[in-house]
């Protein structure tokens, strides 16, 4: 794992959209993990701005989300898709053939999504986000470092968060992600994490490996993984 600590949250999230923006400029690179999330939305920000900037072109791009809910309808606006399209996708003109949904209408979800990252030859580089329990995507503490896209049950507290979210709305129970094994395969990882509130599971990270409490610290094995702190992330680094 190399580790990059930032001056701020600013250079920290400047120095991930870079980081994507020289690997979609690169034409031997061609498919990429996207996550969602608020930390991410500068991200797009940034790396859209970047883009237009430099009039990279993304013809033969693919990009493929991290996961998406279960039993809401489509284009619900707090879908995964919806949050996709609106920050990354409509603004750059991208077309709907670039960006794969994790398809949660179909019986064999996770086995057509790993399919298709098969298909288009893996990802190149996953972009990821970690949650206060060290989660990535929906792999909550317990997943199985080999674990494959997959449907999985959202926990109480995930489902709790949630709950202001989906204000007026069923609350989603389940859904379909990516699994730890299924990211460790993508060639390249960038995690990015900002604020205080990420401060101890990064103190944890850091200091542990392979451990099924908290799910982002089997990342550490991969020969290819970068994380990437804000001040306050990194404050409980010794």
């Amino acid at each position: 794992m190399q580790l990059i600590q930032c001056q701020s949250k600013d250079d920290a999230v400047k120095k991930v959209a870079g980081i994507l923006f020289d690997y979609i400029s690169d034409s031997t690179k061609k498919v990429f993990g996207l996550a969602t999330g608020r930390t991410m939305e500068p991200v797009y920000a940034e790396l859209i701005r970047l883009i237009k900037e430099s009039g990279a072109d993304l013809t033969g791009k693919s990009f493929f989300m991290l996961d998406e809910y279960y039993g809401l309808p489509d284009n619900h606006e707090s879908s995964f898709k919806f949050y996709i399209k609106t920050h990354f996708q409509n603004p750059l003109g991208l077309k709907d053939e670039q960006i794969f949904f994790p398809p949660v209408h179909l019986d064999n979800a996770g086995e057509k999504y790993e399919e298709d990252i098969r298909r288009m030859g893996g990802v190149d580089l996953q972009l990821l986000g970690i949650g206060q329990n060290g989660h990535i995507g929906f792999n909550e503490p317990g997943s199985r470092k080999n674990s494959l896209t997959r449907r999985v049950d959202l926990t109480p507290e995930t489902i709790e968060a949630n709950r202001e979210q989906f204000v007026g709305d069923i609350i989603p129970v389940d859904a379909l992600s990516m699994g730890i094994g299924t990211i460790l395969r993508a060639k390249s990882l960038v995690m990015l994490a900002t604020g205080k509130s990420k401060a101890d599971v990064i103190q944890f990270l850091v200091n542990n490996k392979d451990d099924p409490s908290c799910p982002a610290s089997f990342l550490k094995d991969h020969n290819h993984f970068l994380l990437v702190l804000d001040p306050e992330a990194a404050s409980k680094i010794s």
